[in-house]
């Protein structure tokens, strides 16, 4: 068995108490001699280990009596015996611990500490009045109960199962925003990929309108996306003609315009323009983007494919859409 820490040790860990506790009385050490000294191992008794060896024999008195203080950082050693042939651990004390002391010698001094009984170092331990010291000095409710090594062995495993439960739960979080990272880049990759930069057209056949659904084209491109990119404005003038051609909306470019509920305050309800997109329609549109694209659209250009709707992007969730195109601030669908 190995030492745990020199007398020398025990002896300035007690001096540093006793230094650092300046209210208490100084240390006066009584003996009586007991009649127990062939054998130098004295029963349900105390030696203590100030400044000079330990001497068995003499009995420590006051509160602490038959008490003692483990000093030994991290933890002392408690074995079965004192035969150090034989002698295995049974138990451990932690720095700090209160242990009943049942026999001491100038070696090995016998003890009792929550379900731990057995023997440690003597050197390792202070006494009575310096077990008193220390106790006052870090609080008795800091004071630790031994333990043995199955208690010990059950405390490591629940800490390693802990431990790995908190692994695990880490791992699981880990992967679980790994996963939402995935979803949230496969999510910004399709409104990535359904987004036109206004270089992706196709070309549907043309179709044959008086001027003035041409001109109603160019106003109601100016009135729905005037600001929009000329890619917006192109996919705008497609809802309609989209709409005409589908066969679900209403035949004519003025008949799609017009439909009640469908351009907002464009319409007066009974199929007529409202009194704001009148005014529009008298002034015509504000920049030639929106007439070019209007031409364009009745070419065959067509840069959203079949959709017939669309919708500001800000008031939708584009993950409720399956099949769009987002253009500027429009999402087509």
């Amino acid at each position: 068995m190995k030492l745990r820490s020199s007398k020398a040790a025990c002896y300035v860990g007690a001096a540093i108490v006793l230094f650092m506790t300046p209210v208490l009385p100084a240390v006066a050490t009584t003996y009586e001699k007991t009649q127990n000294t062939d054998t130098g191992i004295k029963v349900a008794s105390y030696s203590a280990n100030t400044e000079e060896v330990l001497v068995t024999g003499y009995e420590e008195t006051g509160t602490y009596k038959n008490k003692a203080v483990a000093i030994t950082d991290p933890y002392l050693d408690v074995y079965d015996t004192s035969d150090e042939e034989t002698a295995q651990v049974v138990g451990r004390l932690y720095t700090n611990t209160l242990v009943d002391v049942d026999m001491v010698g100038k070696e090995w001094t016998k003890v009792s500490s929550g379900n731990c009984e057995g023997y440690v170092q003597t050197q390792c331990l202070c006494f009575g009045e310096e077990a008193e010291a220390i106790a006052e000095q870090i609080g008795t409710d800091n004071l630790l109960a031994g333990y043995t090594m199955a208690e010990i062995e059950a405390i490591e495993a629940e800490e390693e199962a802990a431990r790995l439960a908190e692994e695990a739960r880490l791992e699981a979080e880990a992967e679980a925003a790994r996963a939402a990272a995935a979803a949230e880049e496969a999510r910004r990759q399709k409104i990535i990929a359904n987004t036109i930069s206004g270089t992706d057209i196709t070309y549907n056949p043309t179709m044959s309108v008086s001027d003035d659904d041409i001109w109603l084209m160019a106003c109601i491109i100016d009135w729905e996306a005037a600001y929009q990119p000329y890619a917006g404005k192109l996919a705008v003038a497609n809802v309609i003609l989209n709409r005409v051609r589908s066969g679900h909306y209403p035949g004519t470019v003025s008949g799609v315009v017009y439909q009640r509920s469908q351009f907002s305050g464009v319409s007066d309800g009974a199929g007529n323009p409202s009194d704001r997109f009148a005014a529009r329609l008298a002034n015509g549109p504000r920049n030639t983007e929106c007439m070019q694209a209007a031409l364009e659209a009745l070419s065959g250009v067509n840069n959203i494919g079949g959709y017939t709707s669309f919708r500001a992007l800000y008031t939708v969730d584009v993950n409720n859409y399956s099949d769009f195109v987002i253009i500027g601030d429009h999402i087509f669908h």
